[in-house]
């Protein structure tokens, strides 16, 4: 898929990766880009091709109308997710995991099956921005990973349902990202252009599935290897 002329839906919109790719899909000329928030309030641009659109993804009603209003959107961007910073067994939250579950793997089913027939009619591409951390498990956050790891997998299972039907599934696999939800993790981190940079080449060339960055292409390598060295290896990571 081309991103120029192309009618895009971002989830997550206000902020950091997501506000990267609406940015970024309007520089390529998309024709037009629906900007998902809680609040449309934290949506700043001025750009008229850019369309508002409150939404909690948990939300099914709310999912149900931003389908209904973004019906000609070809491109769906799930990158809305949540990072509770907190391992199983010693959470100070025990209510993480369930959010963190039921945004980032429900939440993006949710989108995913709302927006399905729009996409089926016109050949769409959906691309779910996931995690190194979906192949891997950090302790500390290890909910996260768990969340992570049901989500790529339903990727997979969606990519298989959806491709004879003409609709693409992407997987990004980034290691850590300079923003919010990564703030515990020791430098260098990706900037977030070279995540939505490396989505929007994947989307050009074909590729459903890629690794962003040194440190995922490492642990991505690693696993090939030996899943159980590479899995100790951050034993003693944040």
């Amino acid at each position: 898929m081309q991103v120029e002329g192309c009618v895009a839906f971002v989830t997550g919109a206000n902020r950091g990766v997501g506000a990267s790719f609406v940015a970024k899909l309007l520089e390529e000329g998309a024709r037009k880009v629906y900007a998902g928030a809680r609040d449309v309030r934290t949506l700043a641009y001025r750009d008229a091709r850019v369309v508002p659109v409150e939404l909690d993804i948990t939300t099914p009603q709310q999912v149900a109308r931003a389908a209904a209003v973004a019906s000609d959107a070809n491109l769906l961007v799930n990158n809305a997710g949540i990072n509770r910073l907190e391992p199983m067994l010693a959470a100070n939250d025990r209510d993480a995991a369930r959010a963190e579950m039921e945004v980032n793997y429900f939440g993006t089913l949710n989108m995913i099956r709302a927006f399905t027939p729009s996409l089926q009619r016109g050949g769409g591409v959906i691309v779910n921005v996931s995690s190194i951390l979906a192949r891997v498990t950090l302790p500390s956050m290890a909910s996260l990973c768990a969340s992570k790891a049901a989500a790529l997998r339903m990727t997979e299972g969606v990519r298989a349902e959806l491709a004879p039907h003409g609709v693409r599934v992407l997987s990004i696999l980034p290691g850590a990202i300079d923003t919010d939800m990564s703030r515990d993790f020791p430098p260098p981190k990706l900037s977030v252009t070279e995540v939505v940079d490396a989505a929007l080449a994947a989307l050009a060339n074909g590729v459903d599935e890629v690794y962003v960055g040194a440190m995922a292409q490492q642990l991505a390598a690693g696993l090939a290897a030996d899943r159980q060295a590479a899995q100790k290896s951050l034993s003693g990571v944040v």
